[in-house]
């Protein structure tokens, strides 16, 4: 495909963002509405591979179950002329949050906070319909500027979510490995291959989250992924505030119950959101105006397109879940003062084949 083709008489594809071995990302053009939109389109190979289309298909369905301003949205789904099946999500402006934390470090804390709010909001969402993400990482949310101004922080893909009703086509995602999800942010119970996970592992991975942005190390670190995950289902983490100890009481309790090796210990997501806020606001009344943001003027400064990343073992090929493709930044315009950095979510890859006949039958239900 190249910049100007027209996919299904009305999304006029404009730039590539980034591609991977699983597909490309398209800065495209609605035109029949006049919007700009961003294309993952996926290689007509990888949509033969039944688990990849599944896991494609997964992510439009999780997403689109889960209507939040901190859930990137998706907006179509569709199959282009040579068979591509295609998802249409909402263009992002800024950055994401591993190149943020690689760039500054470590975060302030009422900043933080304050955008893990609607994050963990959103998350207590998805967890009451059933729907787990099992790979929040930073590499996973993204820092979106708004027209309005704000500042809002986006979970995107979805593609390996764990949905709980037990529907058969989505408990395959969790059987064709021991392990799902990314090694270093890993719950003790994904490190030891448990298939009974819930919402409490998504809780650890944003523990685990909160500590990097703020401490900029991780809680948990190893020479090797053997090592990491004995030490992650062994070892409990270090008090946050032994890697920063200016952070204020309450927003270091929260860090530290989240990685609690007992999940029972866990807050649940809707309670962790409330302790946030509750941080917040013991946070906040130097630092909020009217308007109730911190950050509704920060400018998010333009990144070279690949940073620095903590050291993170990789899983042997024999336990990781497939790896995502890499997130897509636009290159910078000259009418953007500090540019801006658009992204589209990342494309799974498995093995196993299937007829595309799949996508078809999909596609008429």
């Amino acid at each position: 495909m190249n910049p100007g083709d027209l996919i299904q008489s009305r999304y006029r594809l404009v730039r590539m963002l980034g591609s991977g071995a699983s597909g490309t990302v398209w800065a495209a053009k609605n035109e029949l509405i006049d919007r700009e939109v961003a294309l993952k389109i996926l290689h007509p190979d990888v949509a033969a591979d039944a688990v990849s289309l599944q896991r494609f298909f997964n992510e439009a369905k999780a997403s689109g179950r889960v209507r939040s301003p901190s859930i990137v949205e998706i907006l179509d789904l569709g199959q282009a002329e040579d068979g591509s099946p295609f998802l249409v999500f909402e263009l992002l402006h800024g950055e994401g949050l591993d190149a943020w934390i690689a760039r500054e470090r470590m975060l302030d804390p009422g900043m933080l906070t304050d955008l893990f709010v609607g994050v963990v909001r959103a998350l207590d969402s998805a967890h009451q319909q059933g729907i787990i993400h099992r790979d929040l990482k930073p590499a996973n949310l993204y820092a979106h500027r708004a027209a309005t101004g704000e500042l809002v922080l986006k979970i995107l893909d979805f593609g390996i979510s764990k949905m709980l009703e037990g529907n058969p086509e989505h408990l395959t995602l969790t059987r064709t490995g021991t392990v799902v999800g990314s090694p270093a942010y890993m719950s003790p119970e994904q490190a030891a291959g448990r298939d009974d996970i819930d919402g409490r592992a998504d809780v650890w991975s944003l523990g685990v989250v909160m500590h990097e942005a703020l401490t900029a190390t991780l809680p948990h670190e190893a020479p090797n992924y053997n090592a990491l995950m004995v030490r992650i289902m062994t070892r409990d983490a270090d008090p946050v505030v032994s890697r920063r100890p200016d952070l204020p009481p309450a927003l270091a309790s929260i860090v530290d119950d989240c990685l609690r090796r007992d999940r029972d210990r866990r807050p649940t997501a809707g309670v962790l959101a409330a302790r946030l806020e509750a941080a917040l606001h013991e946070m906040q009344p130097m630092r909020y105006g009217a308007q109730g943001s911190a950050h509704a003027g920060m400018r998010l400064p333009s990144v070279p397109q690949s940073m620095p990343r903590p050291n993170m073992p990789s899983a042997p090929a024999a336990h990781a879940a497939p790896a995502p493709m890499e997130p897509m930044v636009a290159p910078n315009t000259a009418s953007s003062g500090s540019g801006i950095l658009i992204l589209a979510a990342g494309i799974g890859i498995a093995l196993g084949m299937i007829a595309l006949f799949v996508l078809s039958r999909f596609l008429l239900h």
